[in-house]
């Protein structure tokens, strides 16, 4: 556990040294009124501000900056309330440590099953679950009913699911005729991200198999954080280019016609990947200006490369009562030809639902 070690005042505001660090945090004075935990400053149950940031005076001093009970205390010339920070305030502000462990062959994987019954009725099971969707973008549950209230129960321990043009559950086999779209079929499908004309495409997905018959039908995962880190290793100037240029996607069917756009691939403030977008099927028609469109293509077409490579593929056979959840942001997912019978039951949900319940069951 974080602890606070000391703290010290200099002209510009505070330094405190935290035991996980060697350097010190640097806290202005303005910051220190801001963030303060005390009852008048910070709502204790919902962590809501209750001080009025713009209305605190930027010149005021400390009097005092004592260590009392693990948290910082300072005591104002002004006769301010008295601003208290905690250990806990203090320590997330360091970025965590990455959960996601990149893979380009399914050799590097630590894959598992978790029983249905220890994932619905068990923080323990629901955490295995968890941290599997964080580590490897995919996690696995066995012994899942083959109804679809019992597939939407799975998908609530993470949150709500999502409704969509398809619903909120939806069955995903290739006897469906209602939706125009190449999932509902039986030949292969390379992998993609679904949503891509969603202007906030999903951040999860599920597939529940509650049928199977006759050969095939194995679903692909594979890590597109992965074949982008390579892609920026191995050209530079193609992976800035897909983080640069945004592409339209589109779903169309009697009634609907939604579009978005948006980057390949996107980043964080930091420059560490945040979401890839890749779907060849629903590419919309954009054009650039003819040298920078070459190189798109280009760019594009070594990215597809990396994704199709099958050497980077998971590939498994879900057979009924398995259910396989992933990132959607992170995992592109396919499928190969299959003959006979596959029935799925599918849902989204979204992708701060995610991390929201590996925050609160760590």
């Amino acid at each position: 556990m974080t602890t606070i070690d000391r703290a010290e005042a200099n002209d510009s505001g505070i330094l405190v040294w935290m035991s996980d660090k060697a350097q010190p945090l640097e806290l202005s004075w303005i910051w220190v009124r801001d963030h303060s935990e005390d009852p008048t400053s910070l709502d204790p149950v919902n962590r809501q501000r209750e001080v009025d940031t713009f209305s605190l005076d930027r010149t005021s001093m400390a009097k005092s900056v004592d260590l009392v009970d693990g948290r910082v205390q300072v005591e104002w010339t002004d006769g301010s309330p008295t601003s208290l920070l905690s250990s806990g305030l203090l320590s997330s502000l360091s970025p965590a440590a990455p959960m996601a462990r990149p893979w380009r062959s399914p050799s590097e994987l630590e894959v598992e099953f978790v029983p249905f019954d220890e994932v619905m009725h068990t923080n323990a099971g629901l955490r295995r679950w968890l941290e599997a969707i964080g580590r490897n973008g995919f996690g696995l549950v066995s012994g899942v009913p083959t109804d679809q209230a019992s597939a939407q129960s799975l998908a609530s321990r993470i949150g709500y699911v999502r409704r969509t043009i398809f619903g909120d559950m939806w069955t995903l086999s290739s006897e469906v005729v209602e939706h125009a779209d190449s999932a509902y079929g039986s030949a292969t499908l390379e992998p993609h991200t679904d949503g891509c004309y969603s202007h906030d495409g999903p951040g999860m997905q599920m597939f529940a198999c509650s049928e199977r018959t006759g050969t095939g039908g194995e679903s692909v995962m594979v890590d597109g954080f992965a074949a982008a880190d390579v892609l920026r290793s191995m050209d530079p100037d193609s992976f800035d280019l897909l983080t640069r240029v945004s592409v339209p996607g589109h779903y169309i069917e009697a009634g609907i016609h939604l579009q978005a756009s948006r980057p390949t691939i996107t980043l964080h403030a930091d420059g560490s990947i945040r979401q890839v977008t890749f779907n060849n099927y629903d590419r919309s028609p954009f054009l650039l200006p003819a040298a920078e469109m070459a190189a798109w293509y280009n760019a594009y077409s070594a990215f597809h490369e990396l994704l199709v490579d099958e050497a980077s593929w998971w590939t498994h056979r879900l057979e009924p009562g398995d259910a396989l959840m992933f990132d959607n942001w992170r995992c592109l997912h396919g499928r190969l030809a299959y003959t006979g019978t596959r029935v799925f039951h599918g849902c989204y949900v979204n992708h701060e639902d995610l991390e929201s319940r590996l925050r609160v069951t760590a």
